[in-house]
């Protein structure tokens, strides 16, 4: 079974598999964005975008996508518990959208370094400038919880985003593949050699939206692959979505 997601709804090829009660591999992508879930006997039992696994991962893919594909591989069930009763899941996973759609009008990804004009509790963390994703291991709390202390820091005034991202700190080597990268990138390849990182290359003037597409591309292509590939492309995916919006 597959097929094109503005033709059946994501939610209709959900409650189809669910019905049926099937097993196997469902994945889904939207724009450069992937999606894979696991299906025991009609209900889903794992999720994961890349190396993003769970609900947390999976609750940040959008519920309701204007386009995009999928297609479902057919399996033995395994005996994994569902994540969740699929009309639960569903109403979550609804309910989650929404909520990273109002934090992301004033944050444009978890990515972003913020930092605290009055460091009052819980501002501390924020610093010197940390990304909300760093501020929710700091804290030891999910991401959607951090995001939405940073989103109320900064609609309150106590914080505000720096014109940074935490992927600015990645070093990249270019390998020199062949065939999986735009020549538009041929200036940024040049400067990846492990010697400066990301916020550096930008400072040598080189785009941050250049730089932005191309680990997006890079990421889905599997050209690059370091730990936490799946959180960083969602982010991205995010912020590219922001500065097309813009």
């Amino acid at each position: 079974m597959e097929g094109n997601l503005n033709t059946i709804p994501l939610t209709e090829v959900l409650e189809l598999v669910h019905h049926h009660r099937r097993s196997g591999v469902l994945e889904v992508r939207t724009g450069p964005l992937p999606l894979t879930l696991r299906f025991a006997s009609g209900e889903v039992v794992g999720a994961h975008i890349l190396d993003w696994e769970g609900l947390e991962a999976l609750f940040t893919f959008p519920l309701h996508p204007k386009e995009g594909t999928f297609r479902f591989q057919p399996g033995p069930p395994g005996a994994e518990p569902p994540l969740l009763p699929l009309a639960t899941l569903l109403g979550e996973w609804a309910r989650v959208n929404d909520e990273w759609d109002r934090f992301r009008t004033l944050i444009d990804s978890p990515s972003r370094v913020l930092e605290a004009i009055r460091p009052k509790s819980p501002y501390e963390v924020f610093q010197g400038g940390r990304s909300v994703r760093a501020a929710a291991k700091a804290w030891g709390v999910p991401l959607l919880i951090a995001m939405e202390r940073a989103y109320m820091g900064v609609r309150e005034g106590d914080l505000y985003p720096l014109r940074r991202y935490a992927w600015y700190a990645l070093r990249i080597r270019y390998q020199g593949r062949k065939g999986k990268t735009l020549e538009e990138f041929g200036r940024l390849q040049g400067l990846l050699d492990g010697s400066r990182n990301l916020g550096e290359v930008i400072a040598q003037g080189v785009p941050v939206g250049l730089v932005r597409r191309y680990l997006v591309q890079t990421l889905g292509s599997g050209e690059l692959s370091p730990p936490g590939r799946g959180w960083l492309l969602r982010d991205l995916t995010w912020e590219m979505e922001k500065e097309g919006g813009a």
